[in-house]
């Protein structure tokens, strides 16, 4: 509001008096804006990903990682009070990570930023069964040239481990053999050079069926009752081919005959009888 100030002046002359009046408007300061009441979330997921947060499960903000996977993301105009906000991130296929969950108290004027968060990865496997002999792989995205632990459990749990490439995408082959029959739930987490340390990825289930006999039968290329040699040298002949013509030289069916196909056969070679 302006201030109206009035100056009254009796001026005396010799011969009559004049009265002159002055006034001044002085101009009220601008109140300063008030400080925001927001939320700032910062941290890596997967690069050129989709990060959303939700606040109370609707979709407050979105914004895109950049190709090292670093994201920052405001979410603003925030009234005082509690709030739940989710954050997770789909990858360039569109596989969705777990969401991170973060409840926060706010007083009017404040900010507060939730940093150093690092989304689990996306985990796909490529089948749901296979039998023993045969190779499931497991894969998805995180960060770029992160370390991928993966743990199977079914029972007991056990580790592998696989390295992300600079694009953040990561694949496992899994040997059926090591894990043997019986439902197996695979999840992962991954770590960056400096040491943080993601949430948990969802989990995939998969079944491994069969027996080893079935298995043996199928690193037998030649049907003679031996893996030895003779098989070998089937195998080298077909060496690197895809979609070989051969009905057994790719022993686990995964479209190409290499290593994996000679690895199976020397878990079951028997040699000359």
């Amino acid at each position: 509001m302006a201030l109206v100030v009035i100056f009254s002046l009796a001026l005396a002359l010799p011969v009559h008096a004049i009265d002159v009046t002055v006034s001044a408007t002085v101009p009220s300061p601008t109140p300063p804006e008030p400080p925001p009441t927001a939320v700032i979330f910062k941290g890596i997921t997967y690069p050129q990903s989709t990060v959303t947060v939700r606040k109370d499960g609707v979709t407050a903000a979105q914004v895109s990682a950049d190709s090292q996977a670093r994201f920052e993301i405001s979410v603003g105009s925030l009234a005082a009070g509690t709030y739940t906000f989710g954050v997770f991130a789909a990858d360039v296929l569109g596989r969705q990570s777990p969401t991170s969950s973060f409840t926060v108290t706010l007083t009017l004027g404040t900010t507060v930023t939730i940093s150093r968060i690092f989304l689990g990865p996306t985990i796909v496997a490529d089948r749901t069964s296979l039998t023993l002999g045969e190779t499931v792989t497991v894969f998805g995205a995180t960060s770029p040239s992160s370390t991928v632990h993966i743990y199977v459990a079914s029972g007991t749990e056990k580790e592998y481990t696989t390295t992300a490439g600079t694009d953040g995408l990561w694949a496992k082959q899994l040997f059926a053999n090591d894990l043997q029959t019986g439902t197996h739930t695979a999840r992962s987490k991954a770590e960056d050079s400096g040491g943080m340390i993601s949430e948990f990825s969802n989990s995939v289930i998969f079944t491994v069926a069969g027996n080893p006999t079935e298995s043996f039968n199928k690193s037998d290329l030649n049907l003679d009752g031996e893996v030895n040699i003779v098989d070998f040298s089937i195998l080298l002949f077909y060496w690197g081919r895809q979609n070989a013509t051969h009905p057994r030289v790719d022993i686990n069916k995964d479209g190409v005959v290499n290593i994996v196909d000679f690895s199976i056969m020397l878990y079951y070679w028997t040699g000359q009888k």
